[in-house]
């Protein structure tokens, strides 16, 4: 991405305007199935130029919500508007909206050019137009030297950027993206996330991704929505919904994440005085009100906490014994079994060659996990 659309990826936060109108809004929104509810009297606000996530795991509902904005699934009850106008009487194909499948669902008889022509054909539109859009396409998905290939010639890769192609030949306001990159390799999704989010801010149009993969979600979008049966938990950017999560939920669903149950002793100044357990005393960030005797859980990320041999001065320690080990290359994770019976990771940057990360700690060592107030903060619920 270069430097001026980062920049406005930076400052793109219209959810924060009051006056900004949505490009698309869910309004208490329910799809049943018979006697299951998929989604529940679910409200949502997307804006125009956002790249959006549905995030949660299977069965959660967020294909469906997806589908009734496509069109191909109707609402029970409240309604879905686009600009402002109720979709309800209109149908997918009078949508400005195009969907690409996890399947890519290409025609395997048609070459790749015929494949992203395929639906400005169908519309009428005049073959040497066509020739021109698709040429665009092409370019713009850098597979220039693929366009007489079908698609039993090309990668799974290749593939994908074809049925993209194809889905934004027709210059839709809306590409909707179901698990779009499933069936790429670890790299190659990787480096596909980054290059959507350049083509994303290349042609200002809304994107909407479901996934259940919480990095890709955080990757490409400028806000998540974290779904649970049905209804949505949390809307937040993604590094707000990381560092701030609503729920014990939303925290473990969004990353690792370690959890500590606890009761409050004392609460002042937006730092709660907790409990364990085990009888260790911790002090924490808690902004929301912690009264005292309430049961709350400490929650800490991996990266967050620190871990030592020799007990550290200060508070905020939790002890325990070294459970397990996992060398990543860049960083080493302990998996450590605290003395209130949790277990907790500890994640450390291996930031030398010949010394690795915390070298001196082995299996079965005693250890001492210590966090600091700011850097953990108190779940309610």
């Amino acid at each position: 991405m270069n430097a001026k659309s980062s920049q406005q990826r930076r400052t793109f936060q219209p959810w924060e305007d009051a006056d900004a109108v949505p490009f698309i809004e869910f309004r208490n929104v329910t799809k049943r199935y018979g006697a299951v509810t998929a989604v529940d009297n679910l409200s949502l606000s997307i804006y125009e130029r956002e790249f959006f996530a549905l995030l949660g795991p299977s069965g959660c509902g967020k294909t469906t919500l997806m589908r009734m904005l496509a069109g191909f699934e109707e609402v029970t009850e409240g309604a879905v508007y686009l600009e402002g106008e109720d979709l309800s009487s209109t149908p997918p194909y009078r949508r400005p909206v195009n969907m690409m499948f996890q399947s890519y669902a290409l025609f395997p008889h048609m070459n790749v050019e015929k494949n992203i022509g395929f639906g400005l054909k169908q519309e009428g539109m005049p073959a040497g137009e066509i020739a021109d859009r698709v040429a665009e396409m092409l370019s713009l998905v850098k597979m220039q030297d693929f366009a007489k290939r079908k698609p039993d010639q090309l990668s799974g890769g290749q593939r994908q950027r074809v049925a993209l192609a194809r889905s934004l030949a027709k210059q839709p306001k809306l590409l909707l993206l179901d698990e779009p990159l499933g069936a790429l390799d670890r790299k190659l999704r990787e480096e596909t996330q980054f290059e959507l989010v350049d083509l994303q801010e290349k042609l200002g149009i809304t994107f909407m991704i479901v996934t259940h993969d919480q990095e890709e979600a955080m990757t490409v979008s400028d806000r998540i929505a974290v779904m649970q049966q049905g209804k949505i938990v949390q809307v937040a950017p993604p590094a707000q919904m990381y560092e701030q999560p609503a729920n014990r939920y939303v925290a473990d669903f969004l990353g690792n994440i370690n959890l500590v149950a606890a009761k409050v002793v004392t609460s002042k100044g937006g730092i709660a005085t907790l409990e364990t357990a085990h009888g260790e005393e911790l002090e924490i960030s808690c902004p929301d009100p912690c009264p005292a005797g309430a049961q709350v859980w400490m929650a800490a990320r991996p990266e967050k906490m620190t871990i030592s041999l020799d007990k550290p001065k200060g508070g905020n320690q939790l002890a325990g014994t070294v459970w397990d080990i996992a060398y990543l290359g860049d960083l080493t994770i302990f998996k450590v079994k605290l003395d209130g019976g949790e277990f907790a990771r500890v994640s450390v940057l291996n930031t030398s060659l010949t010394d690795p990360a915390a070298k001196a700690i082995t299996w079965e060592d005693r250890v001492w996990l210590s966090v600091d107030p700011a850097s953990a903060l108190v779940l309610t619920e």
